[in-house]
């Protein structure tokens, strides 16, 4: 089984793009390896998924059918 990994920010998916991020209070300096969620949301957003552990997917409306 080949180990996947996982995004440097929420540490809930598997990574598929490289972003760059200068956020001192979450020790983010540069490169990191992300998610496609986490990928698109802003600086707060993403400290609040670090801070809380929260699912990325929860930043993102549900489309109506």
């Amino acid at each position: 089984m080949k180990n996947e990994r996982k995004c440097e920010i929420c540490r809930k998916h598997k990574v598929d793009k490289k972003d760059y991020r200068f956020i001192d209070s979450c020790g983010l300096q540069g490169k990191v390896i992300v998610c496609h969620w986490c990928f698109g949301l802003g600086d707060v957003a993403i400290s609040e998924i670090m801070r809380d552990e929260l699912d990325p997917e929860d930043f993102y409306e549900e489309e109506i059918e």
